[in-house]
């Protein structure tokens, strides 16, 4: 009968044996570890609710008789001067316009010409304007309108150069805010 002994301090180990021993080992550390990834993971998110509320003060304006091709406007002493009031959130501040319905319609354009009006808007009470460009499309008036406070609202209407008749006209003026 055969006997082999080993020896850890006499190096009688075979280096097969030592082999498979070191494979073991491997395979039992790295074999038994699993990588794993996370399950979940966060997102931080902040929210601001936005209120959009305006309200326009007097609301009405008459521009009366105007001779053809001339201007007339809101400011000035005694005029339908509006004043609109932010009474929401920041916003920006938007205004569009219709024709001018009455007998022959009025088109808005960007200058006088037959049946067309030009119709502009100011928040500097006049020292700058504004030109309205098409009719139903929302023209910025302000930017920057600040949450809870009142703004000065002027037009200036110019009268086409040439009348078909001479009639009444009403336009709709819409006064808008948005997000900015």
């Amino acid at each position: 009968m055969n006997h082999y002994s080993f020896s850890l301090r006499g190096g009688g180990i075979p280096r097969y044996v030592a082999m498979v021993a070191a494979v073991i080992l491997v395979v039992a550390v790295f074999g038994l570890y699993t990588a794993r990834a996370a399950t979940t993971g966060t997102v931080n998110a902040t929210v601001t609710a936005t209120n959009l509320a305006v309200s326009v003060t007097d609301g009405s304006i008459a521009f009366g008789s105007v001779a053809l091709n001339t201007a007339t406007t809101t400011v000035g002493s005694g005029s339908d001067h509006q004043t609109v009031s932010n009474d929401g959130s920041n916003a920006q501040l938007n205004v569009k316009s219709s024709n001018a319905t009455g007998g022959t319609t009025w088109t808005l354009g960007t200058s006088p010409g037959s049946d067309i009006f030009k119709l502009e808007t100011s928040t500097s009470t006049g020292a700058y304007y504004a030109t309205f460009q098409a009719t139903d499309t929302y023209l910025t008036a302000s930017s920057t309108f600040v949450t809870l406070t009142d703004g000065g609202l002027d037009f200036r209407f110019t009268t086409p150069s040439v009348s078909t008749d001479f009639v009444q006209k009403a336009l709709t003026i819409t006064v808008q805010v948005t997000t900015p």
